[in-house]
């Protein structure tokens, strides 16, 4: 008996060893740094659509290589963008896109297409930054120095995740479609 409890301890002990340093089991090198961040939406499909005030849950994996192996990395940056000129996926195999609408400021008598930093709208998890809750603005607010903002739908806000220590060239980001209440499928 005290043999097998020795054998076990042996086999435990070289177990550990050939598993420090390796990685996790989908990726084998020893570098923490992502190659690129893939952003998803939680759920069946991948669509990411919204109505003004609800929350839609995000996730962000770190991966490396050709094959995107997982980098077990879970701290990001996130920040998000009301955009312009943009299209999105309509159906979740990405076989059909349609044009975002445009959201225009009036500034001084000129109409103009209006971007802005959406982050404000971003709750992250505490417990684990790779996940956040995007919930856009039930409103839309008028930026200071305009006269008026007309919203039109579906308007685009992009959602991008930055690993903490990356950069721009290795983040990812999303398109996520805020549509309107009365025609909620954009």
């Amino acid at each position: 008996m005290r043999r097998i409890v020795q054998s076990l301890g042996v086999v435990g002990v070289l177990t550990l060893g050939a598993c420090s340093g390796g990685g996790s089991v989908l990726n084998f090198n020893s570098s923490a740094t992502p190659d690129r961040v893939i952003v998803t939406v939680v759920g069946p499909t991948n669509l990411a659509r919204v109505l003004p005030g609800a929350g839609l849950p995000l996730t962000a994996v770190a991966v490396q290589g050709s094959q995107n192996g997982f980098i077990n990395s879970n701290r990001f940056k996130w920040s998000a963008a009301l955009t312009t000129g943009m299209t999105y996926n309509f159906t979740s195999d990405g076989n059909q896109t349609r044009p975002c609408a445009t959201v225009t400021i009036t500034q001084s008598g000129t109409v103009v297409p209006y971007t802005a930093d959406f982050g404000i709208y971003i709750a992250i998890d505490p417990t684990n930054e790779s996940n956040i809750e995007f919930i856009p603005p039930t409103i839309i607010p008028t930026p200071v120095g305009a006269s008026a903002l007309t919203p039109a739908y579906p308007y685009c806000v992009v959602v991008t995740a930055t690993p903490i220590g990356g950069g721009a060239q290795n983040s990812g980001s999303i398109t996520v479609v805020v549509v309107s209440p009365t025609a909620p499928l954009g």
